[in-house]
């Protein structure tokens, strides 16, 4: 009788199919990465164009954008001139399918119970609200704050830094804290001359009977420049850097305090910001520590006002102009371009980077 004899695979065959299959998967390893972030830059971009839509349809029903949040919410009495109101995505909710939990917002008018809608007196209603189009699937950014249920990583543009009053401001203007608006000194230089800054107007209270949702900011025939050539909306959605050796930090406006955060009652234009930001650096600039990127002092939980743009996108950032178009702001942008296109009223329009 004849007996076959059966081989197997030899340790040397062994290794060499292995040593094939890992290099395989190191070829393929970066494609299905690039692929997976094409995919979240995707959702990133359509994130902004729901945004987009949202601004659209509240400037459609009420004739104007919201604002930063200074002046949404008034303090009870006496009537204190430096409260935190509400952001523009609070203002925006019944536009971003959110109408529900708009309907249980509690506001108060001058004088009133104290209900701010900036944060707490509103607990119920963002302690359980996640909006998907704030975050950005790219982002690996953590929620610290002791009052957020999360911080969005995308903010309004109040303007640009080297313009912030006019073409030529003169001056100092003072808070009624006694800090210059302009002095680069707590939270570095605000502007209020984008399409998203702290006050509609930037000149004036408003009414002594008006309350939060009647409190709105600028319209579009503000925006000399044109919608297509005016910044809108910017993303952060990556730590700040201070070159090589540094570790990042998560340095966006208002991280401590969350989405629904808006600006300080009272400072108008010129108070800190919380989910706007007035351009000053490049997009994902190593600046840690510069002017406007830091903490000041006692006032360490309120974010500065100069944080960069940010993002783990290679190469750059998304914004969204105020057409409602989505545009990628390169890393090597000119500042002067940046500077002009965070400006509505420059008289100097530009169309690209």
């Amino acid at each position: 009788m004849r007996t076959s004899k059966r081989s197997g695979f030899t340790l040397v065959e062994l290794l060499v199919v292995i040593a094939i299959i890992g290099t395989l998967v190191g070829l393929l390893l970066p494609a299905v990465q690039a692929a997976r972030e094409a995919a979240r830059r995707s959702q990133c971009s359509n994130n902004l164009k729901q945004q987009g839509l949202a601004f659209q349809n509240c400037h459609d029903t009420m004739r104007a954008f919201p604002n930063g949040g200074a002046g949404t919410s008034w303090w009870a009495t006496p009537y204190s001139a430096e409260t935190w109101g509400h952001s523009q995505w609070v203002r925006l909710l019944p536009f971003m399918e959110e109408a529900g939990a708009y309907s249980r917002l509690k506001w108060c008018a001058k004088g009133g119970t104290v209900l701010s809608s900036g944060w707490d007196g509103n607990a119920a209603v963002w302690q359980d609200l996640r909006i998907k189009m704030l975050i950005c699937p790219s982002s690996s950014l953590k929620n610290n704050g002791p009052w957020n249920n999360f911080s969005s990583n995308y903010f309004g543009i109040a303007g640009a830094a080297p313009m912030q009053f006019g073409p030529q401001p003169t001056g100092s203007f003072q808070s009624t804290a006694g800090m210059a608006f302009n002095d680069d000194g707590a939270w570095g230089i605000t502007s209020g001359r984008g399409m998203v800054p702290n006050y509609g107007n930037g000149t004036s209270n408003v009414s002594a009977d008006a309350v939060g949702p009647q409190i709105l900011g600028v319209n579009m025939s503000t925006c000399s420049d044109g919608t297509s050539k005016t910044l809108l909306i910017g993303e952060m959605s990556a730590l700040v850097s201070g070159g090589p050796g540094t570790e990042g930090q998560d340095r966006r406006p208002g991280r401590n305090w969350g989405w629904h955060m808006g600006g300080l009652s009272g400072w108008r234009d010129w108070g800190p910001h919380t989910n706007n930001v007035t351009l000053r650096y490049a997009p994902n600039a190593k600046v840690l520590g510069q002017p406007g990127v830091r903490d000041w002092g006692a006032w360490a939980d309120a974010s500065p006002a100069n944080s960069p743009l940010t993002s783990p996108h290679p190469g750059g950032v998304m914004t969204m102009r105020v057409d409602g178009s989505v545009q990628f702001m390169n890393d090597g942008i000119d500042l002067q371009t940046m500077t002009l296109l965070a400006v509505r009223d420059d008289g100097q329009p530009v169309s690209d980077e």
